[in-house]
């Protein structure tokens, strides 16, 4: 008996550990108010935010803070959208990424709005939370061209709409079936032709129907009215059912073979209609829950926090290189960039100096195909044309001036080059075909606002202060006082000899009787204290040519 009490009391200080473990536990679940499921619980749970259109910077970002947050030991991931949509490409990319990657519990957050490809990619999300006054849906693909506001859409043929829908549509349903979402409502948010009832058994099941649904369970056509319709109560249960026993399982048939009876007919009611031909599913967050797309309404991280019964939560943010790279590869900066590199390029070839603008054109050059390879934009080969047409121009300039096809073969070859890395991706996709277009009018635009600021520089560019105290200044005897011929002064003419008093490289100076003049060589380079013959004059200076050959 003694040993008996012994073991007993051994036995009690356990015990009341274990009392107060379930009390501790009984107490947080009073506290939070909810019964968590055993499959969303979590200890540490990362915050994965996503802004902005969604593209392949978007895809590499979310990789690398996934990849993150599972090292960092994260039992779970919450996507945060905000979002108006993206590349199609990209989307499908990311898709496969939430559903395949570790940790495979991904809740998604629409705060406020996930559109579009935000949409599409939320659904690939094991559970749906929403924030107040938030918004999904419209989902549907599009083909964006550039116009005078910005970005506008172009109608898409039926045959070509309907190539573009498959890859999304095929997505979407098996995001539905795979999370238990209505594959009707969610199909809908993609075709606009869809048309969606929602209607309610005798035993309290509720279910999306399309027309053809409609028509079997009560035997007539639908009653169609305005759409947008919202329950007055929560539906009892929204599941992806279907009710033939021997129906097959595969999706693609899931999508479009009937889920009713026509045994049932007068089991079921019509609540109303939610989708109707002309429109595309959109809905609120609270009709999100309603419908049984979304679990919850979560308005901040605390909420985030108790909704998972979760110790701890960890931002994994976009870093600051990415934001910079994303920054760089809009349209508006690369085109800024292109006219940069256009303008000191030709400055620099036309003044003599010591490569300052040269120096800025390379920055520029290096920034303008060093970003898209980051993104995934820019290829090498783009590359590799970009610097093939660089060499030829330069050949043109320095090796065999005057015949103008290098010249003009090496400015194809940089256009080529600039205008598709903007493209990324399959070139057949509609989204890789609007950057195309885009591309070709920021670049092509960007070379004639260059060509005008030249223009504009020829007149101005000798007389400026700026511009000046780049110049080069020979310090040469008998010349270093010399007069400077600027515009204002007369130019010696055609046939005049003179002789360099720097190297022209093609730029630089010479001496014609008691003035210095800025000069430039028609392509060749021709040593100080060469012999040299003036051949023309514009308003950058004189031209002139070898005079001892």
């Amino acid at each position: 008996m003694r040993s008996v009490s012994r073991r007993i009391s051994r036995l009690l200080p356990l015990g009341a550990l274990g009392v107060l473990f379930i009390a501790a536990i009984a107490a947080t679940a009073r506290s939070q108010g909810v019964a968590i499921p055993a499959s969303r619980l979590a200890n540490k749970v990362g915050i994965i935010s996503i802004s902005g259109p969604i593209d392949d910077l978007t895809l590499a970002s979310l990789q690398r803070r996934n990849d993150a947050a599972a090292k960092d030991g994260c039992d779970a991931i919450v996507i945060e959208f905000d979002t108006p949509g993206g590349e199609l490409g990209a989307t499908l990319a990311m898709c496969h990424l939430i559903k395949t990657q570790p940790p495979v519990r991904k809740v998604a957050w629409i705060r406020p709005n996930a559109f579009s490809a935000g949409a599409i990619l939320a659904l690939a999300c094991r559970e749906i939370v929403v924030a107040p006054d938030s918004v999904i849906g419209d989902a549907a693909p599009i083909q964006a061209v550039p116009g005078v506001g910005g970005m506008g859409m172009q109608p898409i043929p039926v045959t070509e709409r309907a190539k573009i829908e498959a890859p999304v549509l095929s997505e979407v349903t098996e995001s539905a079936m795979r999370n238990g979402y209505d594959v009707r409502l969610v199909r809908a948010m993609i075709t606009v032709e869809d048309e969606l009832w929602l209607v309610e058994r005798d035993d309290g099941k509720r279910l999306f129907v399309n027309a053809q649904e409609y028509a079997l369970i009560f035997g007539a056509e639908p009653e169609r009215g305005a759409g947008g319709y919202v329950p007055s109560a929560a539906p009892r249960s929204l599941p992806n059912i279907i009710e033939d026993d021997g129906a097959a399982r595969d999706m693609e048939l899931l999508a479009h073979a009937p889920r009713v009876k026509a045994s049932e007919r007068g089991r079921w009611t019509l609540l109303g209609q939610v989708d109707t031909s002309s429109e595309l599913v959109t809905l609120r967050g609270s009709q999100a829950i309603l419908f049984g797309l979304a679990t919850a309404t979560v308005a901040d991280e605390q909420q985030l926090l108790d909704y998972f019964g979760a110790k701890e939560l960890r931002r994994y943010d976009e870093s600051w290189s990415e934001s910079l790279v994303r920054f760089l590869v809009s349209w508006p900066v690369r085109a800024i960039l292109i006219v940069v590199m256009v303008v000191c390029f030709f400055v620099e070839m036309a003044t003599p100096g010591f490569g300052a603008f040269g120096s800025v054109a390379a920055v520029a050059f290096l920034v303008l195909i060093g970003a898209p390879m980051l993104t995934g934009l820019a290829q090498w080969w783009e590359v590799l044309l970009i610097l093939a047409g660089g060499a030829l121009i330069i050949v043109e300039l320095f090796v065999i001036p005057g015949m103008g096809v290098f010249g003009i073969v090496g400015a194809i070859c940089i256009l080529v080059g600039l205008v598709f890395t903007f493209v990324g991706g399959d070139l057949a996709s509609s989204q890789s075909q609007s950057n195309l277009l885009l591309g070709l009018l920021a670049t092509l635009g960007s070379f004639v606002i260059a060509g005008i600021g030249l223009a504009i520089l020829s007149r101005h560019l000798p007389n400026m202060p700026f511009f000046q105290r780049f110049s080069l200044e020979a310090s040469i005897d008998n010349v270093a006082t010399a007069p400077l011929v600027r515009l204002a002064a007369p130019l010696p003419e055609a046939g005049n000899i003179g002789s360099a008093v720097t190297d022209l490289r093609p730029s630089g100076r010479a001496q014609f009787g008691d003035r210095v003049a800025d000069v430039r060589t028609t392509g060749a380079w021709i040593n100080r204290g060469a012999r040299v013959r003036v051949v023309g004059g514009d308003g950058l200076g004189l031209i002139v040519e070898d005079a001892s050959a």
